[in-house]
């Protein structure tokens, strides 16, 4: 897409703005099917944010905080507002729809949840720009500066996994062994990775769009955090009553010899892969099944491959219906957290993904994206995704556990899916260092 409007947008609204909110959707792969609109937004008129039970509301100049269900809260500030919205959902917004806990350590401080009303918002279609909300005068100085700068400067030193090897892989077995025992057949389990980073955040968003350009990729401030997000997978999308998800189960490395790259694509039609891809689509149907239509539900792809820049992943697509009375955060919190980044059974998995895993997810398998006034919305799923709390880059990676896994192939698994980060520095001239 139109890479140095974007960068301007983002450089003016970091000057400008009052607060620290700034949140950039880009489309970057432009063969993509999905890769059609970008956005920028900030200098927000309004906001909602959620830790816990702790409501904080931001509007008009002043702030309030009061104990809430999170998922109502939102539910009324999009009624307050009807505007559009831009944010995110945390994973652990699970907590505030079923019984269940987060109380492992967080690494990054962030809220479980935040949404705003831009001041500023500009949708980025090819060469168009279309000032959906802010002043025509910033949005024609912002694009007459110039971005051309004489070098893109920024290392990652000691970085790499928190969870030894030996570690994981027992509790792959572990996994295994629940599975064999019938607790549940299939779940996703995590681990973060962490080092420290020196320079901006943009830049490195910037410089993995080279590596691994993508549909749902995301750039957000927020405080002092950044979020840098290179995701393929999109999580829900409403237009009209129509629902989609493309839930991703089955990834592949891909190789610069041709014939070793058609290879390693045509290995992810293997049972293992098409078996944890079914199961998923078959959780995606019955959670859209609760907020659909009778009858509605449809698979309309399975086991599609698609490529980015360094990785094949198995996409499905799942559609259905909206029931006529359904609210798009109702919709939303039927459907999340997404079954990819789960398991099924979803709520027995989420119990045990909290006993074994030694991170608190927080924005890492949640969504990022946005709400319209017409009450559509798309939203991603937070992976290949780092947040960076001052100079600590924290990344974490995962994958679906299946009774026929290999522990060390899921180790290696996590491996590929941080080359979306890892290959931006070996490929270029700045500084990195593994542990």
């Amino acid at each position: 897409m139109n890479h140095p409007t974007i960068k301007k947008l983002v450089k003016a609204l970091r000057s400008a703005r009052k607060d620290s909110s700034l949140i950039c959707l880009e489309s970057q792969l432009k063969e993509h099917p999905s890769s059609v609109k970008s956005y920028v937004a900030g200098l927000p008129a309004a906001s909602i944010s959620a830790r816990g039970n702790t409501i904080r509301i931001n509007e008009e100049g002043s702030c309030s905080e009061y104990e809430g269900n999170p998922w109502s809260e939102l539910k009324n500030f999009r009624h307050k507002h009807s505007d559009w919205l831009f944010g995110y959902l945390g994973y652990d917004l699970k907590n505030h729809s079923e019984k269940l806990s987060s109380n492992n350590r967080d690494l990054t401080g962030m809220p479980d949840l935040f949404f705003m009303v831009p001041g500023f918002l500009a949708e980025i279609e090819e060469d168009r720009i279309h000032l959906i909300r802010g002043d025509e005068s910033f949005l024609k100085k912002a694009l007459s500066h110039s971005t051309e700068e004489s070098g893109v400067e920024f290392s990652l030193e000691e970085f790499g996994p928190i969870e030894t090897e030996v570690d994981y892989c027992r509790k792959i077995e572990k996994i295994q062994e629940m599975i064999r025992e019938g607790e549940f057949y299939e779940m996703n389990y995590a681990h973060p990775m962490r080092g420290t980073f020196y320079g901006d955040g943009f830049d490195l968003f910037e410089s993995m769009r080279g590596v691994n350009p993508v549909p749902f990729a995301a750039y957000l401030e927020l405080d002092d955090v950044e979020v840098i997000c290179s995701s393929p997978e999109r999580f829900l999308r409403k237009r009209g009553n129509h629902l989609l998800s493309e839930p991703i189960k089955g990834t592949s490395a891909r190789s610069d010899d041709p014939n070793e790259d058609r290879k390693r694509r045509e290995e992810l039609f293997s049972e293992k892969n098409r078996a944890e891809n079914l199961m998923i689509v078959d959780l995606v149907r019955h959670d859209l099944s609760a907020v659909s239509k009778t009858g509605s539900v449809k698979v309309e792809k399975l086991y599609e491959v698609q490529s980015f820049g360094t990785v094949h992943q198995l996409i499905s697509s799942v559609t259905a219906e909206a029931a006529p009375d359904a609210d798009p955060i109702d919709i939303i919190r039927a459907c999340f957290p997404m079954g990819s980044m789960t398991g099924a059974p979803k709520i027995r998995v989420m119990e045990v993904i909290e006993e074994l895993e030694i991170f608190r997810r927080g924005i890492y398998s949640g969504a990022i994206g946005y709400i319209t006034p017409d009450a559509d919305f798309d939203l991603n799923v937070v992976i290949r995704t780092a947040i960076l709390n001052g100079k600590e880059l924290v990344y974490p990676a995962g994958g679906a556990i299946t009774g026929d896994s290999d522990p060390k192939s899921e180790w290696s698994e996590t491996e590929i899916k941080a080359r979306a980060i890892t290959k931006v520095f070996e490929e270029s001239s700045a500084g990195f260092e593994m542990k």
